[in-house]
């Protein structure tokens, strides 16, 4: 589901996402089940069956799909939409930049930056 770049972090938040619930499953199961005795997985199986329905009812299926097939399915789904400010449609549409414009971004930093140093030096100086 996750393009290639994104597999890594998706993995690693995914991890920790599990590390902390089971440590607040383990901190709060004994109060649960001191609690409701035998029905202690009650509030478990509730929370399964909610999860279950919001996958099925909501979340596209995925299987057989490439991501950026995904992405313009999405994308299709919700243009128009607007989140915190950032354009879906442009969004899918960006292409990454090529080399050139890669050396001339560097370029112009390097120029500020000189520019910047110059200005810096002829302050201190002048005092």
């Amino acid at each position: 589901m996750f393009d290639g770049k994104y597999v890594t972090t998706a993995m690693s938040v995914s991890c920790q996402l599990n590390w902390a619930c089971n440590f607040f499953v383990g901190l709060f199961f004994p109060y649960i089940n001191k609690s409701l005795g035998a029905y202690s997985f009650g509030p478990f199986a509730i929370v399964l069956l909610l999860v279950f329905l919001f996958a099925w009812l909501y979340l596209p299926e995925t299987q057989g799909t490439t991501p950026s097939e995904l992405q313009a399915e999405l994308v299709k789904k919700n243009a128009g939409r607007s989140y915190h400010n950032m354009d879906i449609e442009g969004m899918a549409s960006h292409v990454p930049p090529t080399q050139d414009e890669w050396e001339e971004a560097l370029a112009t930093l390097e120029d500020e930056e000189k520019v910047g140093l110059h200005i810096s030096q002829s302050l201190s100086s002048s005092k």
